[in-house]
C-alpha cells in the first residue's frame, strides 16, 4: 500500500472540533435505518469547508423504502473468504457491503461487494494491497491518497486482476439540514472517491465510487445521511447506480419511476421468444440488445415486450436508460 497523508495545520478555532478515531469507529452491531431518498439529490460536491451548510430539507422520498446500514462481524459473512484480514462489514442494505479492518493508527478496506444490475453481484477483493481509508485521527483538511490492487469477481465475468486509485477526505464540518425539520450542526463529512479498473472480454472496465457521508459524532457513530454514486464505465457496459439515505423521514415522495436510474425486471430468464418487462409503467423506451463483446444485436421502442425469437442462442445485456440486466437466450 502506497498512500500520501496530508496533515493540515488548523486555525486555532479548528482546535477542538470533531475526527475520526479508533474510539469512535463504529462497532459490531451497530444498526442505523435510514430512508430511501431521490437519486437526483445534489451531491454538493463543492460545499466544502468549516462551517458550511448542506441543505437537503426539500428532499424527496421513495414512500415506504428503508435501508439498515448495519455493521456486521466480518468473519461471519459468507463472503469472508474473499477479505482475508477484514474484521468487520457495513452493509448499506442488501446493495453495497465494505469490508474493513482497523488498527489505532488507520483504517483499511479489504473490499466491497456490490450488487450491479447488470453484472449481478461483484465481490471487489483487495487482497494484494488493501485500500487505505483513514489515519488516525482524521479530521477536516486531512486526506489520503492510496493506491490498492486485487481481483474483480462476478458471474458474467470471472475472476479478474484490478488495480485502483482513492482519494480519501474529510472535506466538510458544518450543519446538515434533512428533511421534516432535522437539523444537525456538528457534521463531519467523510468524502471517498475511488476508481478500479480490469480487463473483461478484452475491454478495459472502471469500476467508480463517489460517496459522502455525513456524521454527527456526537450522538452516533454511524452515518446519518448518505450519498453514493457508482458507475461501471466501458465500451460494453455504462451503468450508474445512486443512492441517497436520510436519517430523516421526507415529507414529499416521488415513484421508483422517476429515479435517474430506471428500474425494471425481465422474464422469462432464459427467454425463448418473447422478453416481457416489468417496471416501465407503459412508457415507450428506448432499448439496446447487445452480447458479451459489445455487439448490438437489437434496437428499438419498447413498451414492455421485445420479440427475441430470432436471436442466436448466447448470453446478452438488455439496456434500457443507464440500466443493463443480463440475460441467456
Amino acid at each position: 500500500m502506497k498512500s500520501i497523508y496530508t496533515l493540515a495545520f488548523f486555525l486555532p478555532f479548528l482546535a477542538s472540533a470533531q475526527s475520526f478515531t479508533s474510539a469512535n469507529e463504529p462497532a459490531i452491531g451497530g444498526l442505523q435505518s435510514l430512508f430511501l431518498c431521490d437519486s437526483n439529490a445534489n451531491s454538493f460536491e463543492s460545499t466544502v469547508g468549516n462551517g458550511v451548510t448542506w441543505d437537503y430539507s426539500q428532499l424527496s422520498g421513495i414512500f415506504g423504502v428503508v435501508k439498515d446500514v448495519q455493521i456486521q462481524d466480518a468473519t461471519l459473512d459468507p463472503n469472508f473468504a474473499a477479505f482475508n484480514g477484514s474484521q468487520k462489514v457495513m452493509s448499506i442494505g442488501t446493495t453495497l457491503s465494505t469490508f474493513f479492518s482497523s488498527t489505532p493508527n488507520n483504517r483499511t478496506s479489504q473490499g466491497f461487494v456490490f450488487n450491479e444490475v447488470s453484472l449481478g453481484s461483484v465481490v471487489a477483493s483487495w487482497s494484494v494491497d488493501p485500500e487505505n481509508l483513514m489515519a488516525y485521527p482524521f479530521a477536516l483538511g486531512n486526506n489520503i491518497n492510496d493506491v490498492f490492487s486485487g481481483t474483480i469477481t462476478s458471474a458474467a465475468t470471472g475472476v479478474l486482476s484490478a488495480q485502483g486509485i482513492s482519494t480519501s477526505s474529510v472535506d466538510g464540518s458544518g450543519t446538515l439540514l434533512l428533511p421534516n425539520g432535522g437539523t444537525y450542526t456538528n457534521v463531519l463529512r467523510y468524502h471517498l472517491r475511488d476508481s478500479a479498473s480490469a480487463v473483461i472480454f478484452g475491454t478495459p472496465v472502471s469500476f467508480v465510487r463517489n460517496e459522502y457521508e455525513y456524521y454527527d459524532l456526537a450522538t452516533s457513530n454511524l452515518p446519518i445521511f448518505i450519498y453514493t454514486r457508482i458507475k461501471v464505465v466501458s465500451a460494453l457496459l455504462n451503468n450508474t447506480s445512486t443512492l441517497v439515505l436520510s436519517k430523516d423521514q421526507p415529507t414529499t415522495f416521488v415513484g421508483v419511476n422517476e429515479l435517474d436510474s430506471q428500474v425494471f425486471s425481465i422474464s422469462p430468464n432464459p427467454v425463448m421468444d418473447l422478453l416481457n418487462i416489468e417496471g416501465l409503467n407503459g412508457a415507450e423506451e428506448n432499448y439496446r440488445v447487445l452480447d458479451l463483446t459489445g455487439r448490438m444485436h437489437s434496437s428499438g421502442k419498447t413498451t414492455g415486450k421485445i420479440d427475441l425469437s430470432a436471436l442466436p442462442s448466447g448470453t446478452y445485456f438488455l439496456t434500457i436508460g443507464h440500466s443493463n440486466i443480463k440475460f441467456i437466450k
